[in-house]
């Protein structure tokens, strides 16, 4: 989420999203930045995990140097376990999330947001773990960038598997029926704080939390 500044002379700049806090908190639960320069572990690790063809390594990381914002890993052991994609949609972007025309794969500048630029809406592209603790963190990790970041924006999501659609209707979201003709995209009603608050998301982030609220979906 990015504030604004409005001058006496009704002139209006944006002040530089807070990507550095944004990994930080993203950091409480495990997760790390991914360079755009090096997204080739987020794309084997997505491969891996997501069902169905996923969007090529340039594409993704073309969409990462736009947004400087979008890609996050999970390393366990020094392996990577879980990933975050989500991706700030401009109105553009949005109206295209809803016809049907917005992919990884043919995204374009105008559909997302950079670093000084307000988003419309948000685009959770990937959210997956190996393990259920990791699918866990994906999640907390997902609740808390939504709760601290993207409050004031909806939150749009494809669900492929049906733990997926499950997953949506956990969350409160609605189904959008299949715009593009294949995955069905959901979109958000209202950020599930109960759901957020049980798994820690919604807590500063320098509290700690157990390994037993990490399961406790």
């Amino acid at each position: 989420m990015v504030d604004s500044v409005v001058h006496s002379n009704q002139t209006t700049r944006f002040i530089q999203f807070p990507v550095q806090t944004l990994d930080r908190v993203l950091g409480k639960y495990g997760f790390e930045p991914v360079n755009a320069d090096a997204v080739e572990p987020f794309h084997t690790l997505a491969d891996e995990l997501i069902d169905g063809e996923i969007a090529d390594i340039e594409s993704i990381a073309r969409v990462q140097r736009w947004t400087g914002r979008s890609l996050h890993l999970r390393y366990k052991k020094g392996r990577p376990d879980a990933l975050l994609a989500s991706i700030p949609l401009s109105s553009a972007g949005r109206d295209a999330i809803l016809d049907g025309r917005f992919g990884f794969a043919n995204a374009r500048r105008e559909w997302v947001c950079g670093l000084d630029e307000r988003a419309a809406a948000l685009l959770s592209w990937g959210m997956a773990g190996r393990t259920p603790l990791a699918q866990v963190a994906a999640l907390r990790g997902l609740l808390a960038g939504w709760y601290h970041f993207y409050s004031d924006v909806r939150v749009y999501a494809r669900a492929r598997s049906l733990q997926g659609q499950a997953l949506m209707k956990r969350l409160r979201f609605e189904s959008l029926g299949s715009p593009d003709g294949s995955a069905p995209l959901w979109a958000s009603t209202r950020f599930p704080a109960g759901i957020a608050r049980r798994l820690g998301a919604m807590r500063l982030a320098d509290q700690p939390t157990t390994p037993e609220q990490e399961v406790s979906v």
